[in-house]
Formats: C-alpha cells, sequence, structure tokens
C-alpha cells in the first residue's frame, strides 16, 4: 500500500481503476472532466478503453453494451449531459445491469463554468436509480468502489454526483499495490433480459421498486451516513456542504448538537434519518442547490409523525440559489441559535476566497474577429439577421448573440425563426464538436422542411473550452492514437445541403466576408464551415 496525494476527479479515477473498470465513455464537460483525463494517462498501462463520445447518449449507450458484455464501466457526464442520456437510462433502469455500471455526475451550483445552474439530484427520483455525493476525496474514492460491488449486487446503474468545489479538494490517499484487478462476468442474454416492451414493462418497473427498497434497506446498515454529537438541535449536511459545516462550526461549538452527514440522495437511510429527527427539537437542512434531500426528509417525518421544526431552503435560512457559501452557512446556523460559537472569519467580503478555480481554454480564441465579419457583412447588406449559438465556445461572443440554448439547438431554433414569416434572416453558429453532438438532425431536419437558414460551423479541430479534447472531425481518439476523422464538408452535402463552403486557416477575413454575403443574399439554404485558429 502507498499514500498518494490526489486530488477529488484523481481520487475518483483511481478508485474506479481499482474497481476492475475495462471501458470509460464521456463527453467533455466540468466538472468531471479530469476523472477521464487521469484516466487516459493511465489507459494504455492498465489496458483500459477509453473514449470521448460524440454525446452524453452514445456515452451511455457504449456502457450498457459493455455491462451486457460483463465488464464494468464508468460514464463520466455535467449536469446538461444527464438530459442528454436520460432517454436510454429510462430503459436501462428497468432492465438492471450485468457488469457494475456508475454513472459520474458533475453538477455546478454557482455557474461558474455552465448556462444554466441546472441541481440535477432530482433526476434520481425520476429515473429511480440511486445517487450518492461525497463529501471528501477520500469520501469519493471508497464510494466509487463501493459503487461498481452495489450495482451488481442490487443490479442497478448508480449515479455519484459532485460538484465542481467539490474537486478543487485534495487529499492523501492509500493505494493499493494492485491497481487494475481483472474483473469479468459472464454476459448476460436471455428472453427480455434487456427488452423493456408493453408486456414486461410493468413486471420490470415493480422489479425496479423491489431494487430501490433493497437499497435503502442496505443503507440504513450502511456507512453512506454517519452520526454524531449530541443534543436537542440538529443539523443535516449532505455531500461536500458538510464539510463546509465542519470548518465554520469549528472545533468546540459552544452548545450541544447533533450532527448528521448524508452521502446519500436517493433513497435516504429512512430509519436512520428518522431515529436523529425524533431527538431533536430544531434541525436545520443543508444542501446543494434545490431543497431536494430536504422536502423528502419533510415527508418522512410528516409519514412518521414526528414532530420537530425543520429549516432550510424553505423556510428562508439558506438561499436557494447559487453555491452555498460558509458565510450563508454561518449566517443560517446564527439565525437560528445566535448563541452558537462559530467561526467568524467566514465573511461576505471573503466570498472571492471560495470560488472554485477555473482554467481558461478561451485564450486567443478569434471568435470576436469573425463576428465583426459577419456583423459588417450584414451591414454591407442592410441586413441585421438573427444570430443564434449554442453553449461551449460561443460564452465568449455571448454578448453579441441573440439567443443560446442548448448544445445542438442552434440550428432548430435558426430554422423556427425561417419559418415565422420574418423578413430577417438566421444564422446558426456552431462548433464541430456540436455538429457532432447534436446538430446533425437537427441539419436533416432543416434540410427536408427546405428552412433557408445560414449554418456557421466554427471547426476548432477540438472541443475547445473544455480542454481541447478530441471530436469525431480530429484524426485522432482520446488516447492520442490515430482514428478517422469525418469530413463534415461531405457530411453535410450528403444530408441535402447544396451550398456547401469552407474557409481555410491562413485566409483573409475578407473573403469570409465574401462568403457571408452571398450566404446572405442568397435566399437558400447555406453552410460555412470556417477554420479557427481557437487550436491547442
Amino acid at each position: 500500500m502507498k499514500k498518494q496525494l490526489l486530488t477529488a476527479e484523481q481520487a475518483l479515477a483511481y478508485a474506479a481503476l481499482n474497481s476492475g473498470l475495462k471501458m470509460v465513455t464521456a463527453y467533455p464537460g466540468s466538472p468531471g472532466t479530469n476523472v477521464v483525463n487521469t484516466l487516459i494517462e493511465l489507459a494504455r498501462e492498465h489496458e483500459l478503453y477509453v473514449e470521448w463520445s460524440s454525446n452524453e447518449k452514445v456515452a451511455l449507450e457504449m456502457a450498457v453494451g459493455a455491462s451486457m458484455a460483463g465488464r464494468r464501466a464508468l460514464v463520466c457526464t455535467k449536469s446538461v449531459g444527464m438530459n442528454v442520456l436520460i432517454d436510454p437510462l429510462m430503459s436501462l433502469n428497468l432492465t438492471g445491469v450485468n457488469g457494475g455500471l456508475v454513472i459520474l455526475l458533475g453538477d455546478d451550483p454557482g455557474a461558474y463554468g455552465s448556462q444554466n445552474e441546472q441541481d440535477t439530484r432530482p433526476i434520481s427520483q425520476m429515473v429511480e436509480l440511486p445517487m450518492l455525493e461525497p463529501g471528501t476525496p477520500l469520501e469519493g474514492y471508497h464510494i466509487m468502489r463501493r459503487a461498481f460491488e452495489l450495482s451488481e449486487q442490487m443490479n442497478t446503474s448508480i449515479i455519484i454526483r459532485i460538484t465542481r468545489s467539490f474537486t478543487q479538494q485534495s487529499e492523501p490517499i492509500e493505494l493499493p499495490a494492485e491497481l487494475h484487478p481483472d474483473i469479468q462476468h459472464p454476459i448476460a442474454r436471455g428472453t427480455d433480459r434487456f427488452v423493456p416492451a408493453p408486456k414486461n414493462a410493468v413486471q420490470k418497473h415493480r422489479d425496479l421498486h423491489h431494487r430501490l427498497d433493497a437499497f435503502q434497506s442496505y443503507l440504513n446498515q450502511s456507512d453512506f451516513y454517519r452520526r454524531s454529537g449530541h443534543g436537542q438541535w440538529g443539523i443535516i449536511g449532505v455531500g461536500y456542504v458538510f464539510q463546509k459545516l465542519k470548518e465554520v462550526l469549528g472545533n468546540n461549538p459552544s452548545i450541544p448538537l447533533q450532527l448528521l452527514q448524508l452521502n446519500t440522495i436517493f433513497p435516504l437511510p429512512e430509519d436512520a434519518i428518522m431515529d436523529f429527527l425524533s431527538g431533536c427539537q430544531k434541525v436545520l437542512i443543508l444542501e446543494e442547490t434545490e431543497p431536494f434531500v430536504e422536502m423528502q426528509i419533510k415527508a418522512l417525518a410528516f409519514e412518521h409523525k414526528i414532530r420537530c421544526s425543520m429549516y432550510g431552503k424553505r423556510s428562508g435560512h439558506v438561499p436557494r440559489v447559487g453555491e452555498l457559501y460558509r458565510w450563508q452557512i454561518r449566517k443560517a446556523l446564527q439565525s437560528i441559535h445566535p448563541d452558537l460559537g462559530v467561526q467568524n472569519n467566514f465573511l461576505p467580503e471573503n466570498q472571492a476566497q471560495e470560488i472554485p478555480q477555473k482554467k481558461n481554454n478561451c485564450a486567443g480564441c478569434t471568435y470576436p474577429e469573425i463576428f465583426d465579419v459577419i456583423e459588417e457583412a450584414a451591414q454591407s447588406l442592410g441586413q441585421k439577421p438573427w444570430l443564434i449559438g449554442d453553449p461551449s465556445c460561443l460564452v465568449t461572443v455571448a454578448d453579441r448573440l441573440d439567443a443560446k440554448f442548448a448544445i445542438g439547438s442552434a440550428v432548430g431554433i435558426a430554422s423556427g425563426l425561417t419559418k415565422s414569416e420574418r423578413s430577417e434572416r438566421a444564422i446558426a453558429v456552431f462548433g464541430d464538436s456540436s455538429f457532432f453532438h447534436t446538430s446533425l438532425p437537427a441539419i436533416c431536419n432543416a434540410v427536408h422542411n427546405e428552412s433557408n437558414l445560414i449554418m456557421l460551423v466554427l471547426d476548432n479541430q477540438a472541443s475547445a473550452t473544455t480542454g481541447f479534447q478530441s471530436n469525431p472531425a480530429v484524426p485522432k481518439n482520446a488516447l492520442g492514437q490515430q482514428a478517422p476523422a469525418l469530413d463534415m464538408e461531405r457530411i453535410s452535402r450528403a444530408c441535402g445541403i447544396k451550398n456547401v463552403h469552407k474557409f481555410g486557416l491562413g485566409e483573409p477575413y475578407s473573403r469570409l466576408k465574401v462568403m457571408i454575403e452571398e450566404a446572405l443574399k442568397n435566399q437558400e439554404q447555406s453552410l460555412l464551415i470556417v477554420e479557427t485558429r481557437f487550436r491547442e
């Protein structure tokens, strides 16, 4: 055994590897990307398959195939990516798994690197799958390892939720000498085993509830919750928020307290929580971002007829938006119990010290210059076209867009504008990674329905904002090995777009201006591929 100082994301990566992992699939998005980056570094030595999939839905489907073959698989996604993979997940919950399948979900309270501040935890209740949340790198290491074991024991995929601030931690962790045990189960094949259909959907749903009940029974005897202290005033902290709470309280709170740390979000260890509440008169519940656990606990307390005053986001003592900062925890504690001694160095003016660091991959971006050319071309014709963008790279010019929703949505929204009997043209602007993510179905739809929009593909030869990961247009895979590069120009023509043009690196912007002017004058559909200097 040897100890290594690991970041939270490295700890999760090593834990997955030490669990006998055989496949890692992901679409780039932070937090979580560095888990994949760590596993890429270890892949060759340990014969691990890693890929940057074209989108999150494909990433999950790849992992399902590996699980059916008896292999353990990990899917990494950020919050909005979870929305993309829900479709197959709503069948995987019914069929269960063969080899262990874990989904690592990265949420972003505070929206430090996201276009929304989505709390993805309620998805666990909708898809009826267990969700766990570690508070420290060491907890993350143990939870990841246990998740693969439980996935197979309970015949279910398991979601592990992390946040951006959680990933900023580091901790010494003892690693086993054998880093990659060989774990392989027999291939699972059988009538209806992985075939949910109307004839068996209700029974499979019933089986899913049995699995959830078994998981909840396990939780009541597990170490996914920890109780400490004594007194009639209690605090419940979920995941990483509990670590913030400990820092605010310090070592010697001035009044007796009971503390309950939860590393499970859904289902909850019902018996343990009800026992905790029955010994308290007042309880404060701390979590990020919505009152998801708070509402579950209140519902359980009502069912068990436990009379205990509970405070949190619903009572207004804890904010419902943004990251939960330590000064806000201190304020909530003192508003409920003014005599409680806390660490007073956590103040609103020190909030900037808590904001997680984020690597800036946008240095040298030429998007502003390209948008200058678009606007100059439009002005020369007396036009003001709608500019509809995708997220990620286009965040650098977000203030110049008319709309920006989900990845892959620019083409569909721009097409909708063209069909709304408006005189202004619509330009959909998106990247090469987005082209393959979910723009292609919208492109096919636009061609079939004859939308006369203009599509501008900014070809970075990478998923640039998230760290220059490869995508299907790049002649290398996740491990840097040579791979077939798909030709966006040929694909666009094959989809039926007649006016496809390419602007290459090194060409003068005067030529790009002419290309955009021609597209604006032409009432037909056009697609321009613009090679950018926004490259690694």
